[in-house]
């Protein structure tokens, strides 16, 4: 696993309830973002290959009711200069806010100083058996 170093927001050891949490707000900086369960790569502007790819702690992006520190959720973040070569670790921020256009409590990413543009991915919610049903 290659990862760079982390900031947190409010603070490394700040620990949130998964099922509280809706969304991941990556913010692109122009690029593109495709994603693969909780694996996320980021593709420069064509015709650059670079690549960069965030990798999310899967035990703690399924839904569930655990919870996890701050810290502990982003298990990798590195890129590949031109596509090839050695993964290089990259520094990134990852932070806790409701988010303004939804009002939905999120966790949002950032890895570079530049505009920021955010992409919105949704988290899985709880199954709908999960609550008691309402009482007669």
């Amino acid at each position: 696993m290659t990862i760079g170093t982390g900031t947190f927001l409010p603070q490394a050891k700040f620990w949130l309830t998964r099922s509280y949490v809706y969304e991941l707000d990556i913010a692109r900086y122009g690029d593109t973002i495709t994603r693969s369960a909780f694996r996320f790569t980021i593709h420069a502007v064509t015709p650059d290959p670079t690549f960069a790819v965030i990798q999310f702690d899967s035990s703690w992006a399924l839904w569930n009711s655990n919870s996890r520190s701050l810290d502990r959720i982003v298990t990798e973040f590195w890129y590949k200069a031109g596509g090839v070569g050695a993964e290089v670790p990259l520094d990134f921020t990852l932070g806790y806010r409701v988010r303004p256009g939804s009002k939905l409590p999120s966790l949002f990413f950032n890895w570079s100083g530049g505009v920021r543009d955010e992409q919105i991915f949704s988290l899985p919610s709880q199954p709908s058996n999960y609550w008691l049903p309402l009482p007669l």
